[in-house]
């Protein structure tokens, strides 16, 4: 698949992602977003699970997509592949822990505070490491866009991306054993800021790609020339 149609996976998985929660509440009157996380609509004996569990699985696949996506982008650069890099593998990581959520590890009814089986508990841990990776995605990315002048201007609105998943992050951690009752638009907030981030990058990035594919000479090659 050419590079630039991976590229635009993260638009999509942001659309399928949107899309599902939505939809997710929508099949069930008696959910909140506001109370709520968005796992427990996905979780053990939930209504719907299947349905939203595939979609959220596809929402994951496309991530994984653009993780690969990002790291053809980055090998056909001069400058800044390690960093570049670091971001794709940090996406696939993403997509990759998300997709076992779904798959086999079911978060326990009732959310962390209530995760009584093994099954629950490993959903918390990969939940977890999915969430540190796409902040390590965002760090690197936003030291790739330093090298790539196209990009530069993405450097700002990254980082203060990567601040916020930082802080609600961290809020919402303690939030989720506490029971604090507005958990939901915490984790919102924190899932949102990785959603329109994704959607953002992938559309910029995307667009960047077609431009190469229209020039005789690619972007990416003239700076290799220039050096780093």
């Amino acid at each position: 698949m050419k590079t630039k149609w991976l590229l635009l996976t993260g638009v999509l998985a942001a659309l399928v992602y949107v899309g599902t929660v939505i939809l997710g509440g929508l099949l069930r009157p008696d959910y909140s977003h506001l109370t709520q996380p968005i796992s427990e609509l996905t979780a053990t004996g939930a209504p719907n699970k299947l349905l939203l569990d595939v979609l959220f699985l596809a929402y994951n696949v496309l991530v994984i997509a653009f993780g690969i996506g990002v790291f053809q982008r980055t090998s056909s650069t001069g400058t800044g592949k390690l960093s570049g890099i670091v971001a794709a593998v940090s996406l696939i990581i993403t997509g990759l822990c998300g997709a076992l959520l779904q798959l086999f590890f079911s978060q326990d009814p009732g959310g962390a505070k209530a995760a009584e089986t093994t099954t629950g508990t490993l959903h918390i841990v990969f939940a977890g490491i999915a969430a540190l990776s796409s902040m390590i995605a965002m760090l690197a990315a936003a030291w790739w866009f330093r090298k790539q002048p196209e990009l530069k201007a993405y450097v700002p609105y990254t980082v203060i991306s990567f601040v916020i998943m930082l802080v609600s992050g961290g809020f919402g951690a303690g939030a989720a054993t506490s029971g604090f009752s507005l958990f939901g638009v915490v984790e919102r907030i924190t899932i949102g800021t990785l959603i329109v981030w994704l959607f953002v990058i992938s559309f910029r990035l995307y667009k960047l790609a077609s431009i190469d594919g229209h020039s005789t000479t690619p972007t990416g090659a003239l700076r290799g020339a220039a050096g780093d």
